[in-house]
């Protein structure tokens, strides 16, 4: 809906500052005009932006820029004295909580560029012609990695493609780094709480874990120094922007401290970036990887997240370990489908991805901001909503909530949640659920969609569970 996409854009250009909060809006027929809708669209989309916060109207004098007051504080992050715990595979996806709207951190197909995926496709495999039926190679397709080389290098953060290797999704490339840098049965250093995925990777592994608390801006770094410094563990594994299921982003400081620390103690640091493009703001935030000088940071990533989930594509530039990782993946598989390296390449070195991943990131944030709305309108007055600038996941507090009754509830009627308690071996998340915000709340006709139905019920559960 056109409405719709002008709304995501205005957002944008609020929240980046380049409309700052406050500055009048062009009249509604001048809007009408500069974007080429009617009069009607124009007062849709500024009816919407009120709605949502990010307008206000002054009598007489129009429609003004404004950024929603968070009537929710965020959820509180407990602090505590680390202590090394063995990781439970929760099962989540295999009891079937992890699928659904709400459930998983997924995104709704109508915000996939399919058609032009589709012709990607075709044009790799008409290219490729005898060669798509051969093995690829190991370490991954060449025009593949010189692809992401040159996308990355367009943010600013520079490799060469040789030193990347690609794999089947982020969760494989994390796997792959852990395997090679870890050993059964030791620690590796995790934030609190952390993405009920990687926990149930660690415990299939066979590793423990070491919970770092989260504090205002990203982790409790003295707590982890002390732990590398003692030896007590033998990596860590952290994301670094729009931490899922926080939402939470390290600063520029934590970054290059948190790379300093793995020179400095020589404890390899495995970082799941999966989400590092979906920031709301204009410009990229860089990755632990960007102030790494000494090798020690494996940089994992994917397109799971900004375009295909069912491609399961991914890569880690694994630094120092590059050999060990080359090797291990040599031994381990014959590489990754070589159609789909092709096809992505090709989409990739079209231009389509940044263009495709600058229009998802409007729509992620106007529906992040849709579902902040929807529950601080619904949810008790006491609950604790994230405020993410980034990803695609808002992560809930209700005090007195029993997050399992509720998750448990929500299944016998169909509908998937997560719960706290599957983002920690500590028992201190019982009161939290994380949702998923990648689906629309509406249908193209303006009538709710499934995921709003969905989460419509689940307020009314949250009720029944305190």
């Amino acid at each position: 809906m056109r409405y719709k996409e002008l709304a995501e854009r205005c957002i944008e250009d609020i929240q980046s500052g380049r409309i700052p909060s406050g500055h009048k809006l062009p009249s509604l027929r001048r809007f009408a005009a500069q974007n080429e809708v009617s009069l009607t669209t124009a007062q849709s989309t500024y009816y919407l932006l009120e709605e949502l916060g990010w307008a206000k109207v002054r009598p007489q004098s129009g429609f003004f820029a404004s950024v929603p007051p968070s009537s929710n504080p965020p959820p509180i992050m407990p602090a505590f004295t680390c202590r090394t715990t063995d990781p439970v595979n929760h099962d989540c996806y295999f009891r079937g909580l992890g699928t659904g709207p709400l459930g998983v951190a997924s995104l709704s197909p109508e915000l996939l560029p399919l058609d032009s995926l589709e012709r990607s496709m075709r044009r790799a495999t008409r290219e490729a012609g005898a060669r798509m039926h051969g093995y690829p190679v190991s370490s991954g397709e060449p025009l593949l990695r010189s692809a992401l080389s040159a996308h990355f290098a367009s943010y600013d953060l520079h490799f060469s493609a040789n030193e990347l290797v690609v794999t089947n999704g982020c969760m494989d490339a994390v796997r792959t780094a852990i395997a090679i840098t870890t050993k059964p049965g030791e620690a590796v250093a995790i934030s609190s709480p952390c993405y009920n995925g990687l926990l149930n990777l660690l415990a299939l592994m066979g590793r423990k874990v070491v919970e770092i608390p989260t504090v205002e801006n990203g982790l409790d770094l003295a707590q982890l120094e002390r732990y590398m410094q003692q030896g007590l563990v033998q990596a860590g594994l952290f994301s670094s922007s729009h931490m899922n299921p926080t939402g939470v982003s390290l600063s520029s400081e934590q970054k290059e401290n948190l790379a300093a620390l793995a020179g400095k103690y020589r404890v390899p640091i495995v970082e799941d970036d999966v989400y590092l493009e979906l920031g709301f703001q204009r410009s990229l935030p860089m990755p632990v990887r960007y102030w790494d000088r000494s090798g020690y940071v494996l940089w994992c990533g994917s397109i799971s997240k900004t375009l295909s989930a069912g491609y399961r594509l991914g890569w880690c530039l694994p630094g120092r370990y590059r050999k060990q990782y080359e090797r291990y993946r040599f031994t381990e598989s014959f590489g990754v489908n070589l159609p789909v390296q092709l096809a992505v390449a090709d989409f990739i070195g079209t231009t389509q991805y940044s263009r495709h991943v600058q229009g998802l990131k409007q729509k992620l944030a106007f529906q992040v901001a849709s579902y902040r709305n929807y529950l601080s309108s619904n949810l008790p007055d006491e609950s604790r909503i994230s405020d993410p600038h980034g990803g695609m996941v808002i992560w809930l507090q209700i005090p007195g909530l029993d997050s399992r009754s509720l998750c448990r509830m929500a299944s016998e009627e169909n509908i998937a949640l997560l719960g706290g308690a599957d983002f920690s071996t500590l028992d201190l998340y019982g009161d939290c659920v994380r949702v998923n915000c990648g689906w629309p709340l509406e249908g193209k006709d303006r009538g709710k969609a499934e995921a709003g139905f969905q989460l419509e019920r689940f307020i009314e559960l949250t009720h029944l569970c305190r």
